[in-house]
């Protein structure tokens, strides 16, 4: 590569992305952001999913699918992709620790025991639906990154081609699949903002220990909707717009 070649990219990559600024407005502008939905499934979220029928309560997880599908309108008149991620725990794509969790716990692919197993009404996705251009992952572990879509391409390669640098991460179930993922994304250097009234948990001491340790800005930052529908609206809807709070 030429010096000059090498110049123009990096000038290229400064008209991107100020890597001096580093601002709210900044990481959150429509051009290098993407929208991720985790797991957003009926075994978390139906009432007769698995979640439910083990006696967990699911009211808070239900609660933000409006929120959810509120982001992911938004995404769409923004023109930021959205990108849905489906898990499946069925015990046959498992292997090392997986295993041994499915010893612990005596799941067994076929018996009920698994949530969100392949081909079942609780591996469906509760009341999000992708639209034509949004992307579908799928895995068989917590962490979005370890899926891959219908060519085969794994999320880091997907978002490369995309040119997105920061994520917005929103979805179920906080401690497990969005906090493994959210930590993924961080160590691959991606700026991760998380949506405080899109994230669920059948657990509110989880959701709210975890929710705590977002809001101190060690691996990213949480915001409220608003926050991100203002930054990603500000050009389609109204220059006005672009006058918000930045953290």
């Amino acid at each position: 590569m030429t010096d000059m070649t090498l110049e123009n990219r990096t000038n290229t990559e400064k008209l991107l992305f100020n890597p001096e600024d580093y601002t709210l407005k900044e990481i959150l502008s429509p051009k290098h952001s993407a929208l991720l939905v985790v797991d957003v499934q009926n075994d978390f979220c139906d009432p007769k999913g698995k979640f439910a029928g083990w006696g967990r309560d699911i009211s808070q997880m239900q609660e933000i699918v409006p929120h959810i599908q509120h982001l992911i309108d938004t995404a769409h008149k923004a023109q930021v992709p959205v990108i849905f991620t489906r898990g499946f725990e069925d015990v046959k794509f498992r292997s090392g620790p997986d295993l041994r969790r499915a010893v612990r716990w005596e799941e067994k692919d076929g018996d009920g025991s698994v949530n969100s197993e392949s081909g079942t009404f609780g591996s469906e996705f509760y009341k999000v639906k992708p639209e034509e251009g949004d992307i579908v992952v799928e895995k068989h572990k917590w962490s979005a990154f370890a899926g891959k879509d219908r060519d085969g391409k794994t999320l880091q390669e997907i978002l490369e081609e995309l040119g997105v640098k920061t994520l917005v991460v929103t979805g179920v179930v906080a401690e497990t699949c969005v906090e493994t993922t959210v930590r993924d994304a961080y160590d691959k250097n991606y700026f991760v903002v998380i949506p405080r009234n899109s994230v669920g948990s059948n657990d509110q001491e989880q959701l709210e220990t975890r929710m705590k340790y977002w809001e101190k800005g060690f691996i990213g930052d949480a915001v409220t909707e608003e926050v991100i529908r203002q930054n990603w609206l500000a050009k389609v809807q109204s220059p006005q717009l672009s006058q918000v709070s930045e953290q």
